[in-house]
């Protein structure tokens, strides 16, 4: 005990003669010198005793100093190196050293670049994120090219989805604003945009409340990049590449920032001559033709796109606290493309019959936002942003076709005002305007609870009109599917929200928060009475996020959410579009919005990262399927709303690193799912398991040159009464650098094994209503010819961009309903 006692008594002691120096570090103006660092030496050897920085006014301070004799040396950017005289420090002391003046340079300090790597796969509690630019097949490639290599995401071009583990319903955002549009446009949009200025995709399958609740499979946001730096810097991107038919892109972004002003601006062109190669083969009841009937059925496309997108804005810094800014963008363009499709029909009963066609299709896009903003920080650690938006988007599409529908002998059959008639046409006119105002507010009530909350409302005008047309005796009449549809609809959605950021402890956080939306959508105008809606929904959206640290390099995550996902104005509109004799594509309004329940856990060691997550999904929407419609015996081609859908999600990310220049990353997504379908005849219900595999291997060699070897499975899975089987694509990356600020050279190779084929049946699970069973195969470019691209960037001015600050404006989830 008196050992003890003696202990503590040495410690007070020692405690007790420990001193403070302090002082304030200022120009020869008397500016505050924010960041600069102050080290305290001992003067007899000049080692370094303690340091500190320098903070907002000028002033450090450094505590636990022993007695004895020390000099102050101060250092920052731009500024001569100051060191004071020697002073002495005494027992218990509190030593002021007043004001240090320290001068200028008269020159800039050269630009330290720190080389670092950021793990290709990160995860976070909304999700993972993906870094783009780790991979040398991003550049040159599309945005849509480097969303469906990303882990967990299934791109399926042929049916027009996006899915995130293993579910649709996925929204994406663009640098946090929705892309509002149906997922048709969206495919070709993301196709036709270049990756080159991409940072990070960030894949949210759990996002929390103050994100709209829209998407019930969670949310892709494409994070692009924007230099923060002082000065003018930018790239520019050339890429040229060839398949079966040319390729070529460019792009080119500068910005300028003085500190308190911050100019963007970005420019790019896509050019794309593609092919596409279907046939279907199978059976199904023909009324329209007669009954039961076999056929072969092939479509060959050669679409070509050409697109332009730009984007200018400015970021103002007001004062310390507020900053403003505004920003115009706009994407349009058009695509051209001819294809032939021609089929053979064999009935028991009657002869063979021969379908032929030639189609001459053409559609023009266009894309416009408006966005402005204010940034305001309020006393007391409180901010508040507020967003105005406005979209504009429309499309207009012609298609004409000339056909020809023979018996064995060659005689024509039908009528001319049969869906068969030789000579139609489809036309397309949809105009969607969406206004959109957002504020968002945040208070740091203590240092462990945080309040963030806001508002929105949306308000949307869709204008569409289309049909089918045939031309008899030189003047065109409607089909005998409906006359042309001019279809409105009006969407009024009013959100609010509210979440609290808990830190338990220093190792434990819990965010709980709500989502209130209220939708109402109603149409004024139809051809059709039964296609009438007048819908509102009011819902509470609960979401709660629990992290736990475990030590510096491992924690685990639980978080439950609620989501909805509405249908796009696409798929609600009644218009009709012809597909071949016996069918056509129209919109269902009668669609419901689909309700999402998630619950995830996740974990993390170092790089590797596991998840599992349940989902339970009630009316989810289906793509197109195969049912009835008002004209008895043709075929409809419209999205429907299954029952329900359950899954249960199992990710993991495994990086190995070899050595110093090989390293490895492996992603595998998949699990349990369960769904039931009652739009068909009969009821069904199926489970089974499916997954995907992403993969990639890095190479780094000397003189700048590195590679990439990277692709992804897909394993077989089940859509309604669809079944899609498997395939695999593998691509190659070759880079060189040429050194800094002379920009590098990559030649990507994809597809090298030419598995770009998707396959698929239809109705081998259950009978739909026109008993069908076929057997589908697409064929893409990269089946029949190897895909090269060879990409040339050369940066300019600054040689550090950090990525574009993720600000999520108003237009979220409008964008992404389009």
């Amino acid at each position: 005990m008196k050992s003890f006692i003696i202990c503590l008594l040495n410690l007070f002691i020692a405690g007790s003669a420990v001193a403070q120096v302090s002082g304030r570090v200022a120009d020869t103006t008397g500016k505050p010198i924010p960041l600069a660092a102050a080290v305290l030496m001992r003067s007899t050897d000049s080692a370094i005793i303690s340091s500190a920085t320098v903070n907002d006014t000028g002033i450090f301070r450094m505590d636990g100093v022993q007695p004895g004799k020390y000099f102050m040396r101060i250092t920052a950017v731009g500024y001569q190196t100051y060191k004071s005289a020697v002073f002495e420090v005494s027992q218990g002391q509190q030593t002021d050293l007043g004001r240090l003046v320290i001068a200028q340079t008269g020159r800039q300090l050269g630009e330290v670049v720190i080389h670092a790597s950021k793990p290709q796969v990160q995860q976070t509690a909304e999700g993972v994120t993906v870094n783009v630019q780790n991979s040398i097949m991003s550049q040159g490639s599309s945005i849509l090219d480097v969303l469906q290599r990303s882990p967990g995401v299934i791109v399926d071009q042929h049916n027009n989805t996006i899915s995130l583990n293993g579910k649709t319903g996925v929204l994406v955002m663009l640098d946090g604003r929705l892309m509002r549009m149906s997922m048709d446009q969206l495919i070709t949009l993301l196709n036709s945009m270049s990756a080159d200025n991409i940072a990070q995709i960030e894949l949210m399958n759990t996002p929390p409340a103050k994100y709209d609740a829209e998407g019930n499979a969670g949310i892709i946001n494409i994070v692009t990049k924007k230099s923060k730096k002082r000065g003018t810097n930018g790239s520019v991107t050339l890429t040229g590449g060839y398949g079966m038919y040319e390729k070529a892109s460019a792009a080119a972004n500068i910005n300028h920032n003085t500190g308190k002003v911050n100019l963007y601006g970005s420019y790019s062109y896509w050019h794309s001559h593609d092919f596409g190669h279907l046939n279907a083969v199978g059976s199904e009841i023909a009324p329209i033709l007669g009954g039961q009937t076999d056929f072969n059925y092939t479509g060959i496309s050669k679409p070509v796109s050409n697109y332009n997108a730009a984007e200018l804005g400015a970021d103002i810094k007001l004062d310390t606290g507020t900053t403003v800014g505004a920003g115009i963008s706009y994407w349009g363009g058009g695509n051209t493309n001819r294809p032939h499709n021609y089929g053979y029909y064999a009935f028991e009963d009657a002869p063979t019959l021969t379908y032929n066609s030639f189609f001459n299709n053409s559609s023009r896009l266009g894309n416009g936002e408006a966005n402005l903003y204010l940034d305001k920080n309020l006393a007391h650690g409180q901010k508040l942003h507020t967003d105005l938006d406005y979209l504009y988007y429309q499309i207009h599409s012609l298609s004409n076709s000339q056909s020809s529908f023979t018996d064995s002998q060659g005689n024509p059959v039908g009528s001319s005002d049969s869906l068969y008639s030789p000579t139609q046409r489809d036309f397309g006119n949809t105009k969607i305007g969406v206004l959109i105002g957002k504020l968002d507010y945040s208070n740091q009530l203590n240092k462990k609870i945080k309040l963030e909350g806001g508002v929105k409302a949306t308000y949307t005008r869709t204008d569409a009109n289309s049909g089918i047309e045939n031309l008899e005796n030189g003047v065109w009449v409607p089909n005998v599917v409906g006359s042309a549809n001019n279809f409105i609809t009006y969407e009024a959605i009013g959100a609010a929200y509210l979440t609290f950021n808990v830190q338990i402890d220093s190792a434990t956080t819990l965010t709980a928060g709500a989502r209130y939306e209220y939708s109402h959508n109603y149409t004024d105008k139809s051809a059709d009475t039964n296609y009438r809606v007048d819908r509102r929904l009011g819902r509470l959206f609960p979401s709660i996020f629990f992290s736990r640290k475990i030590n510096d390099n491992s924690s685990w995550n639980l978080s439950y959410t609620e989501r909805i996902t509405r249908p796009s104005f696409n798929d609600l509109a009644s218009y009709v579009s012809y597909n071949d004799p016996v069918s056509v594509f129209t919109g269902n309004p009668l669609l419901k919005p689909a309700i999402t329940h998630n619950l995830k856990f996740g974990y993390n060691d170092h790089d590797y990262l596991f998840s599992l997550l349940f989902s339970r999904n009630n009316d989810p929407i289906l793509g197109t399927q195969v049912v009835t419609g008002p004209v008895t015996g043709v075929v409809y081609l419209r999205p429907e709303n299954a029952d329900w859908q359950n899954s249960v999600t199992l990710q993991a990310t495994v990086p190995v690193k070899v050595n110093d220049w090989w390293d490895m990353n492996y992603t595998f997504t998949g699990g349990l799912k369960q769904y039931k379908i009652s739009f068909t005849p009969q009821t069904f219900e199926k489970t089974f398991l499916s997954g995907s595999f992403n993969f990639s291997e890095n190479f780094k060699f000397q003189h700048g040159f590195s590679a990439e070897l990277s692709g992804y499975y897909n394993s077989h899975s089940y859509s309604s009464t669809w079944s899609a089987y498997s395939n695999t694509i593998v691509n190659l990356g070759l880079k060189k650098e040429f050194g800094e600020g002379k920009g590098s050279l990559k030649l990507a190779v994809a597809d090298i094994f030419r598995g770009g084929s998707y396959q698929s049946d239809l109705g081998r699970l259950t009978v739909d209503a026109f008993n069908s069973k076929v057997h589908v195969i697409y064929y893409g470019e990269s089946k029949l010819a190897t895909m090269v691209k060879l990409t040339y960037n050369r940066p300019f001015g600054s040689k550090t961009a950090k990525k574009r600050q993720n600000r999520d404006s108003g237009s979220g989830e409008e964008r992404s309903r389009l």
